[in-house]
């Protein structure tokens, strides 16, 4: 039997995160004591960071890439709370549909096949809770390709899309979970498009 981190962020869990992070009316809930398809208790982070301009490039608490965030978005990372692995956190400062466009990452140790099964176990989680689970395109991450899925649910009376994306690179594995309305949800594609753009791994 393969070792597995420990500590591997369930995509469950980070879909949570993320819906919590786009609703401003929920900024005091803490961690989940639930299991990773639990969609109550989970994180949230408040809208409290300061913007930041085009143009700042940012590095993620790992110090292994840096990106620049799209126009009017906002670094949140201190503020999720409860989340293993955290590497960073952006928000933006507009919303659609009472939700505000969000990204969170996550890094920690493993290699492909614990990304694969992570995934997997994602999407079965996620059906399992009543969302509704279909493919996602691949993404490029600064030459390496990034794999997920798309999950549309309602939580607490908004239409969520969520886009979760995983790479791994170097002995690490990285998640990248994009959240929306889904009223907004092309224009919130374009701007992780723009994103992606600057990523660097460093």
């Amino acid at each position: 039997m393969k070792a597995r981190p420990t500590r591997v962020v369930s995509v469950g869990v980070l879909t949570c995160a993320l819906v919590l992070t786009g609703c401003s009316k929920d900024t005091t809930a803490s961690p989940s004591e639930r299991s990773p398809a639990s969609t109550s208790g989970t994180p949230s982070t408040t809208t409290g960071s300061v913007t930041t301009s085009a143009g700042d490039e940012l590095r993620g608490r790992s110090g292994a890439f840096t990106v620049v965030p799209p126009e009017g978005w906002t670094e949140a990372t201190d503020k999720a709370t409860g989340v293993a692995d955290i590497d960073l956190v952006l928000l933006s400062s507009k919303k659609v549909g009472a939700f505000a466009n969000n990204l969170v990452v996550t890094s920690t140790a493993g290699d492909q096949s614990v990304l694969d099964d992570e995934l997997a176990k994602g999407r079965q989680q996620l059906g399992a809770a009543g969302r509704t689970v279909s493919s996602a395109p691949d993404r490029s991450v600064s030459g390496s390709t990034a794999v997920g899925f798309t999950t549309t649910f309602e939580q607490q009376g908004i239409k969520v899309l969520a886009r979760s994306y995983g790479v791994a690179r170097a002995g690490r594995i990285y998640l990248l979970t994009l959240s929306s309305s889904q009223a907004d949800a092309t224009h919130a594609m374009a701007e992780f498009d723009e994103l992606l753009s600057t990523w660097a791994w460093t």
